[in-house]
């Protein structure tokens, strides 16, 4: 081996050494002597949804790397079992809580309480419309939807050739939360520079009964000719409701990322979807619960979700479903 060839490979070989060292004692849990950081984490609904597979296992990943005591529940999509899990969380002097702030008015008394009584709190997946100036929490661990529903809207009019012609459908499962009313809002603000006029509608989390209720608005308004899921539930459902209807191939985008959107767009049945990475909205806060209770290390807003997937870059995420995806 010729002496260049030797310090090259002598250098690769240290570069690739200290990086590993460097992530194994980033990774390292807390000292012995330091107590578990004592940690809620507040699903805000849909047992068993395949959106929140990523988020719990980010979640749980991040309490063991961490050395957190973590405490994972589910609201079950009801605002005040929410706040009152938040109650509970300070009854039991955790040291942080981590809601969903879905219904602002039911939940800014109880997030104000925790902060008061001395607990982190860090939202995640939605926020309150007016950010950190409209509740207490200290920071946000989600998407930006008013730009992510932009970019969707974008990308369909791109790729179809949407002119004011056509008429988009919107559906999506809880109409009067957060999520979609500034997710339609970024879509609209797409297809307004078209002259496209939409509808959004109300579908629920069960595949089966969205799958019916778009195929039969579909049915009863021939101008739509284009379909943007808002949430998990519809992008997942949008081409086989088409097909339903009797209108297979209609143009579809959304939302999210699980095993049968993913299967979909690699077949060119969806043409995009943003995803929200709910991985880093379970893993993160849990870090930054962890690092604040220890370090004082105040945590940052940050936004996970302006990652648009297609044909082209989807394999990974038919990969990791459920896990990292």
């Amino acid at each position: 081996m010729a002496l260049n060839t030797q310090i090259a490979f002598g250098l690769r070989s240290l570069a690739v050494a200290t990086t590993a060292l460097a992530a194994v004692a980033f990774a390292q849990p807390a000292a012995a002597e330091d107590a578990p950081v004592k940690v809620t984490f507040i699903q805000h609904c849909c047992s068993g949804a395949t959106f929140f597979q990523p988020m719990q296992f980010g979640a749980e990943l991040a309490a063991k790397t961490f050395n957190v005591k973590l405490t994972y529940v589910n609201a079950d999509g009801d605002a005040a079992r929410h706040a009152n899990l938040i109650e509970t969380a300070i009854a039991d002097k955790q040291d942080a809580v981590i809601p969903t702030i879905t219904v602002p008015d039911a939940l800014n008394a109880a997030v104000k309480k925790a902060r008061d009584a001395g607990l982190v709190v860090i939202a995640e997946n939605i926020d309150h419309p007016d950010g950190g100036k409209g509740n207490a929490r200290e920071a946000f661990v989600g998407q930006d939807f008013i730009t992510s529903g932009k970019m969707i809207g974008d990308r369909m009019i791109k790729t179809h050739n949407l002119t004011e012609k056509d008429f988009c459908l919107l559906p999506v499962e809880f109409p009067e939360l957060t999520y979609a009313v500034r997710r339609a809002a970024g879509v609209q603000l797409a297809l307004k520079t078209k002259n496209i006029g939409s509808e959004m509608i109300g579908t629920g989390t069960v595949d089966a009964e969205a799958l019916s209720t778009i195929s039969q608005a579909i049915l009863a308004n021939p101008k739509i000719t284009c379909i943007i899921g808002l949430g998990t539930t519809p992008t997942t459902v949008a081409p086989d409701a088409a097909a339903e209807a009797g209108r297979p191939g209609i143009p579809n985008g959304g939302f999210d990322t699980n095993p049968k959107i993913m299967k979909n767009i690699m077949e060119g049945k969806t043409t995009a979807t943003m995803d929200q990475q709910p991985f880093w909205q379970g893993y993160l806060p849990v870090m930054f619960a962890a690092f604040e209770v220890r370090y004082g290390l105040h945590p940052a807003d940050f936004d996970t979700g302006n990652n648009l997937i297609d044909k082209a870059n989807g394999q990974k995420a038919l990969q990791y479903g459920g896990t990292f995806r």
